[in-house]
């Protein structure tokens, strides 16, 4: 093999690789955040620390998810033959793990005014 070779690299290496995946941490943080959503429905058996404190890292990890899925979505903007399904599923999966909470203390809300009236 001449120096040429060994410095350029064979077509054999630069086919087998891997293209990068982006999205992963769109994808855990919202699938965390949807999961974190079922705690409080836990056997009243477990301790409330178990329960309860994991609610109050719902919204900014769905936050953290749709921020993380639209900044990796940009990256992946003008790249052919990228899967964006990963970055997708996070930013919607983040954004049911903002809309539900946020919608069940409005309910809660309206809910607690109309019975003090």
């Amino acid at each position: 093999m001449s120096f040429v070779e060994r410095v350029a690299g064979s077509n054999d290496e630069t086919e087998t690789r891997q293209p990068v995946q982006r999205g992963t941490t769109s994808l855990v943080l919202g699938t965390v955040a949807v999961a974190l959503m079922v705690f409080p429905w836990l056997p009243a058996s477990l301790p409330p620390w178990v329960r309860f404190p994991p609610v109050y890292f719902i919204v900014p990890a769905g936050i953290a998810a749709v921020v993380s899925g639209i900044v990796a979505l940009r990256r992946m903007r003008d790249r052919e033959g990228t899967d964006r399904f990963r970055a997708r599923a996070g930013v919607a999966l983040g954004t049911t793990a903002i809309v539900i909470p946020l919608a069940v203390i409005v309910w809660a809300i309206w809910a607690l005014g109309q019975a003090y009236q």
